[in-house]
C-alpha cells in the first residue's frame, strides 16, 4: 500500500482497517475532478467564417491544395489558440 495504490478495487470501504485506502482513493477522486474541471473549464472550438473558408480557398499555383490545407490549418490554430 506504500506503493501510492489500494489493497484491492473497494477495500476503502472496508472499514477502518483500509482508512489509509480511504485516504489514497479520496486523493484519486479529487485528482480525478481537477482533472475534469480543467477538461470543461477550456475555451470551446470556433469554427471558420463563410470569410475564413472563402480566403483559405484561394489556391496558389506553386502549392496546390497544400497551400488551402496549410491554410485552413493555421486559422483554425489562430482562432482556437493553438
Amino acid at each position: 500500500m506504500s506503493d501510492g495504490t489500494t489493497h484491492w478495487a473497494g477495500c476503502s470501504e472496508s472499514g477502518p482497517k483500509h482508512y489509509k485506502c480511504a485516504l489514497l482513493e479520496i486523493a484519486r477522486l479529487r485528482e480525478t475532478i481537477t482533472d475534469l474541471r480543467v477538461k470543461l473549464e477550456k475555451k470551446p472550438w470556433v469554427g471558420l467564417t463563410d470569410n475564413d473558408k472563402e480566403k483559405c480557398l484561394v489556391v496558389r499555383e506553386d502549392r496546390g491544395w497544400h497551400g488551402v490545407l496549410d491554410a485552413v490549418e493555421a486559422k483554425l490554430r489562430e482562432k482556437n489558440g493553438g
